[in-house]
């Protein structure tokens, strides 16, 4: 499998890009709307990638961050939700507003999307509602607050709203700020 890959940007459309890499391949490789505005044609990257193979088909789908490559992993596991979809909602939706949407039930973010209706809003929300979700692209103090609010019994939407808007650095001090908020 191609965990990762590393060239030289030689061509650039809004969801594609084509990398050429020092072995002198060249690499088509798709990517979200967020990702391709951070590239520029010429530039050196290094993306994650997952393929996807199909018996007609090779498709390299890329990441310049880790935590949009786990939800594009995800989207990818409910019933109904191919590549193509799954990209598009990398497209519309950060990963903050995605696991937000998702730990809020909140349809109408995924409807922004273009092709997903409200009965496929409904079935994201409803097959990824019994996952654990952390806030996976906020730092580990973030995380490690999220998981203390909720063992001590906050609901996790509301803990995920409320530390948001937080600002210390330090997990003890997003704690104490968090409970302050939920009082």
């Amino acid at each position: 499998m191609v965990a990762a890959i590393e060239g030289i940007i030689t061509h650039k459309e809004p969801t594609f890009i084509i990398i050429k890499t020092s072995s002198g391949v060249s690499y088509g490789v798709h990517v979200s709307l967020f990702c391709t505005i951070k590239l520029e044609k010429g530039q050196k990257i290094e993306l994650f990638t997952s393929p996807i193979i199909k018996e007609d088909t090779h498709k390299l789908y890329g990441f310049l961050d880790k935590n949009e490559q786990k939800m594009f992993e995800l989207l990818l596991k409910v019933n109904g939700v191919g590549a193509s979809t799954a990209l598009a909602i990398c497209s519309t939706l950060d990963t903050n507003s995605f696991y937000q949407a998702l730990s809020l039930g909140d349809e109408s973010a995924f409807i922004k999307v273009p092709g997903i209706g409200a009965k496929s809003a409904k079935r994201i929300i409803v097959e990824l509602a019994d996952k654990q979700f952390k806030f996976q692209n906020l730092d580990d103090h973030k995380s490690q607050a999220l998981a203390a609010l909720v063992s001590l019994g906050f609901n996790q939407a509301k803990a995920i709203s409320v530390l948001a808007k937080c600002d210390a650095k330090e997990t003890s001090e997003l704690i104490k700020q968090a409970l302050k908020q939920l009082s």
